[in-house]
């Protein structure tokens, strides 16, 4: 066990290593994180201070090219540093409800670019007359640096709420640009002015107070994965826009070496799409990489937690407190294997799927047969997954990333409002949805190919394209249609029918 004194002498050497390693994996697309923290034995967490290398995959080291694996010690001027290689998945940031007056931190936000994010909280701008803004991302209030300064922001964001003049809350000041060439970014966080008709109060909505001496603030919330939450300390976030804490710099802390040490200290926040949670800090000094819909953002300093977020909890403030115990599970199997297949963050969009799933596609009549369907499947998927998934061509990968990128976001407001009139299915969707058939042939028996032609050539035969997402449940609700897709699930012989 190490005491405290050990762990503050570590850092610097482990940051050295880290330096070291990164230079080595930052171009492997497996590798996605290396920072400070405690390593894990035999599902144990140490308290012995180590170089964390988070990968996307953990695969034996008998199986990897000797340039690949990670070495378990390296010698730092003279003293042994150990590493560890932990399993995170890939990294996203967490773009993703009702409307707030008086608005405070921990609710829904966006720019009209993007779907929805969290308000942090209130700030002091110190470059301008120490005016009162909003903090947040740039992702959620400047959409990844496609935004100008003077652009409305409104609550909720638009995933939540049609936006309308009434919504609108705030006008976009300034942001640090994103950087995908894979030079260091520091902070992802833009800050907006209030609007002079807006009504707000200075606190967080829920369990949470408003960052202060007695709860200050140590991180900005920005990403993460299945495995853990990414935050940029929020002193790089206050320095580099020039604002400040309402409370003042006591109002916030840095994090230290004592803060890693096992169990890590807790931690809370308030967001958009999972409101309170709390969780340990994991490691600090991480350099990560992270998913965009722009690309790949290299960030280095920044701080892990265990998982305390999913989409749409963007922008929220962390502070110091919270039990650190809030438990999360990552609640459908079909979207966690369908991520590792694919490498589109299906996970993340738990939330709206749910949402979705429960509010609309189980009202119809073929909604239900197909939820139903897919529990009554659900094991056989999994194992068939399992086998098909060393399989998975890179090209297969990056062709699923890219369609999730052309069409995710315009999915995502459909899900969640179908009676909007401007988004309709196209004729590049279903193109798009033939050639992913075509892909995934290889990996299905023949009959069931059969059965996603047939599948397809039905939705063509009802001449879906140019619907609305109201239309198309209004066409899963006809009872010839489902009967004739429990015809075509029959002829397969592998699928298992609810109402059979």
């Amino acid at each position: 066990m190490a005491g405290p004194e050990e762990w503050r002498r570590a850092r610097p050497l482990v940051r050295q290593a880290r330096d070291q390693l990164w230079q080595r994996f930052r171009e492997d697309p497996n590798v996605v994180g290396i920072g400070f923290g405690p390593p894990t034995r035999g599902g144990e967490v140490q308290d012995t201070p180590s170089c964390i290398v988070h990968v996307v995959r953990k695969v034996p080291s008998s199986q990897l090219a000797p340039s690949r694996a990670v070495p378990g010690t390296l010698d730092i001027q003279g003293t042994t540093v150990e590493t560890d290689v932990v399993e995170s998945g890939v990294l996203y940031a967490y773009t993703f409800h009702q409307k707030e007056r008086p608005a405070m931190g921990g609710i829904s936000i966006g720019h009209p670019l993007i779907t929805a994010g969290t308000l942090g909280c209130l700030v002091k701008d110190m470059r301008d007359g120490e005016k009162v803004a909003i903090l947040s991302n740039n992702h959620v209030l400047a959409a990844e640096n496609k935004a100008k300064a003077g652009d409305p922001i409104y609550q909720p964001g638009p995933l939540d709420m049609p936006i309308s003049p009434d919504n609108r809350i705030a006008t976009l000041t300034r942001y640090e640009n994103l950087d995908f060439s894979g030079a260091y970014n520091r902070i992802d966080a833009a800050i907006a002015h209030l609007d002079d008709n807006c009504v707000v109060y200075d606190d967080i909505k829920g369990d949470m107070t408003r960052p202060t001496v007695a709860q200050p603030a140590v991180g900005l919330l920005f990403a993460g994965g299945p495995f853990q939450t990414i935050l940029n300390p929020i002193g790089e976030v206050t320095s580099r826009l020039g604002i400040e804490m309402i409370h003042g710099p006591a109002a916030r802390s840095v994090l230290t070496a004592e803060d890693v040490r096992p169990p890590g200290s807790p931690v809370q926040k308030t967001g958009r799409t999972t409101e309170y949670t709390t969780g340990r800090i994991t490691a600090i000094d991480e350099i990560v990489t992270v998913r965009y819909t722009g690309g790949y953002a290299t960030f280095d300093g920044q701080i892990l937690t265990t998982p305390m977020s999913q989409g749409g909890d963007s922008g929220s403030v962390v502070c110091r407190g919270g039990s650190g115990g809030t438990f999360f599970s990552f609640i459908c199997p079909f979207l966690a294997t369908a991520e590792e297949l694919t490498g589109v963050p299906f996970t993340q969009e738990w939330m709206s799927i749910s949402y979705a799933r429960d509010k609309y596609l189980a009202t119809t009549l073929v909604g239900r047969w197909l939820i139903d369907a897919l529990y009554l499947n659900e094991s056989t998927a999994m194992v068939r997954s399992a086998e098909v998934k060393p399989q998975v061509p890179d090209s297969d990968r990056a062709f699923a990333q890219a369609l999730y990128s052309q069409h995710g976001g315009d999915m995502k407001l459909a899900l969640m409002n179908p009676d909007r009139d401007d988004i309709r299915v196209s004729e590049q969707f279903i193109h798009d949805a033939e050639e992913s058939l075509a892909r995934a042939r290889k990996f299905m028996l023949p009959d069931e190919a059969a059965a996603a032609e047939q599948t397809i050539a039905l939705v063509r035969e009802r001449g879906i394209v140019g619907m609305t997402g109201r239309d198309l449940l209004n066409l899963l609700d006809d009872p010839n249609l489902l009967q004739k897709l429990k015809e075509i699930a029959a002829g397969t012989g592998s699928l298992l029918d609810p109402d059979g």
